[in-house]
C-alpha cells in the first residue's frame, strides 16, 4: 500500500510539474504610433522598449509575442504578427517536443492568433490547448472602413490627443486588415484545428463610435467580432442569437446566427459580456488564468 501511495504521489508531482511547465503566450493588439517588435520573447518590464500590457501582472509561465501592431498581421514580413507568433509556437509549443501552451490574445491579437491556428496548425504540430480571446477583433470592425474617421475614433479610444493624422499613417495597414469583409475572408475561421477559443466580450462604447458599430460594442469592435460569430450583425449577446445585419434594418427578417466552430464564451462571464471598454479588456487577470 505504501508503495502504491508513493507512486500516486510521484504521478501527482509529475502532473503538477507538467501544468507548471505550460507556456502562456500573450499576443498584444494594434499599436498606432510605434512597433512593439522589441517585446518578442520577453516578459512585462524586461525591455524599456516594450510598452504593451503595462500595469498588469500576467499569470503563469508567460512570454510576449512582439510584432509590429501598426501593420497587417498576416503579411509575410519578419515583424508581422503571424510570423512572430509562429516563432514563439516553434520555441515553446511543439507537440513533437512534448511541449504545450495556451494563448491569451487581445483585440488585433485575437485576429492574429485565430489566423495562425487556422492556417498553420492543420497538421497539429503545435499543442495549443486553447486560446483566451480578450475583446477579439477576429471578425473585423466596421470602424476600419471609415478612413480618417477611423483614425479619429482610434485616437479617442487610445487617448492620443495631439499630432497630425499623418503620424498614424503606418497604422493603416493594420486598420485595413480589419475591414469586416476582408477580415472574415482572410482565412477559414471555422478551422480551429482542435484548439478551443474562449471569448471575453465588452459592452462599454463611446458616443463617437456607436453609430458605426451594430448591436453591442466596446467602442472598437462589435459583438459579432468579439464573440466570434459566423457573420456580422447587431448582436446583444454571445453564443447564438436571432439578429438583423444592423440596428435599424427593419425590412430584414432576423436570422439565427451561431459562433464559429470551437468558439465559446469565457466560463467566468455571462453571454451578455462585461461592462468595460475595449482598452480595459486585459486589465483583470482572472480572465487570463487557466480554464478548466
Amino acid at each position: 500500500m505504501k508503495r502504491i501511495s508513493r507512486l500516486v504521489a510521484i504521478f501527482l508531482v509529475l502532473g503538477l510539474e507538467q501544468i507548471a511547465a505550460e507556456k502562456v503566450i500573450y499576443t498584444h493588439g494594434m499599436n498606432l504610433v510605434e512597433s512593439n517588435e522589441a517585446c518578442q520573447d520577453t516578459r512585462i518590464g524586461e525591455s524599456a522598449k516594450c510598452g504593451v500590457w503595462k500595469g498588469i501582472t500576467p499569470v503563469g509561465d508567460y512570454i510576449l509575442v512582439g510584432y509590429d501592431g501598426r501593420k497587417d498581421p498576416l503579411l509575410s514580413e519578419p515583424t508581422s504578427g503571424t510570423v512572430r507568433l509562429l516563432q514563439m509556437l516553434n520555441k515553446y509549443c511543439r507537440r513533437d517536443q512534448g511541449q504545450s501552451c495556451r494563448l491569451v490574445n487581445e483585440s488585433l491579437g485575437g485576429f492574429t492568433a485565430a489566423a495562425t491556428i487556422s492556417k498553420y496548425n492543420q497538421n497539429g504540430i503545435y499543442n495549443i490547448l486553447y486560446a483566451t480571446q480578450l475583446v477579439s477583433a477576429e471578425g473585423g470592425s466596421e470602424i476600419a472602413s471609415l478612413g480618417d474617421t477611423a483614425i479619429n475614433i482610434l485616437r479617442a479610444v487610445f487617448n492620443i490627443n495631439s499630432g497630425p493624422l499623418d503620424d498614424l499613417a503606418d497604422s493603416r495597414s493594420a486598420i485595413q486588415a480589419l475591414v469586416v469583409t476582408k477580415a472574415r475572408s482572410s482565412f477559414d475561421h471555422n478551422r480551429n484545428n482542435g484548439s478551443m477559443f474562449y471569448h471575453l466580450a465588452a459592452t462599454k462604447s463611446i458616443f463617437i463610435a456607436e453609430p458605426f458599430l451594430p448591436g453591442q460594442d466596446d467602442s472598437l469592435v462589435a459583438m459579432h467580432s468579439s464573440c466570434g460569430y459566423r457573420s456580422s450583425g447587431a448582436f446583444s449577446k454571445c453564443m447564438g442569437e436571432k439578429v438583423k445585419s444592423c440596428d435599424l434594418c427593419f425590412w430584414e427578417r432576423a436570422v439565427n446566427v451561431t459562433p464559429f466552430e470551437g468558439h465559446k464564451m469565457h466560463p467566468l462571464l455571462p453571454n451578455t459580456g462585461i461592462d468595460i471598454g475595449h482598452m480595459q479588456g486585459h486589465d483583470d487577470t482572472k480572465f487570463q488564468g487557466t480554464i478548466q
